[in-house]
């Protein structure tokens, strides 16, 4: 018999690049409760453009790769979650706002210019002025756990809303993934909670 992933297995982290005094990598820990997460699988490849011969397919007929543009473009992930009346909900509305530091003493550090696509580093933002790049990890738990790791998300202000019903209040978060898409089975290891 074979058991199916549900969403009440799921977690979601964001994770700093480093942060002060501690030089150890920080997380905050989303759980999922709605059940609504939705974000790709992998990055695109490069389109392939088929070359004709004077308009006949034949021996002569090859492939050309197109632009680059489609690999690097940012992919968009979303998610909400279930805010509860604790620190963390401060915390979490702190890091997706680009707050640099958390509590007047961690400061965080972005992802971005850290990570690399096909084996090429990931140039900076041309304003990194309160931009700040994280690594996001989802997993859900099963007999074989089944994860992604979102490289540079930057969580765009104007796109993350809020909303109330009888349930509580949920926040809904939208992430433009600028780095790469990799399948894992764990979280990173090592990393310590900053809240």
């Amino acid at each position: 018999m074979t058991t199916t992933f549900q969403g009440y297995d799921g977690e979601l982290r964001i994770i700093s690049y480093g942060t002060t005094p501690s030089t150890s990598t920080g997380y905050i820990e989303v759980l999922f409760c709605e059940m609504d997460f939705n974000g790709p699988i992998s990055k695109p490849k490069r389109t392939e453009t088929l070359i004709l011969n004077r308009g006949r397919f034949d021996t002569d007929a090859h492939y050309i790769e197109g632009s680059d543009e489609d690999v690097y473009a940012p992919l968009q992930f979303t998610v909400s979650c279930r805010l509860a009346d604790t620190v963390h909900t401060g915390v979490l509305h702190e890091w997706i706002s680009g707050v640099t530091k958390l509590s007047g003493t961690t400061q965080l550090y972005s992802w971005k210019t850290h990570t690399t696509i096909n084996g090429v580093s990931t140039p900076a933002f041309a304003d990194e002025t309160g931009k700040y790049a994280y690594r996001v990890e989802v997993k859900w738990d099963g007999d074989t756990d089944y994860g992604f790791r979102y490289e540079e998300v930057y969580f765009q202000p104007g796109q993350q809303t809020i909303s109330e019903s009888a349930n509580g209040v949920m926040l809904s978060m939208t992430g433009l993934i600028y780095g790469d898409v990799t399948r894992i089975t764990a979280f990173t290891s090592g990393v310590t909670s900053v809240v």
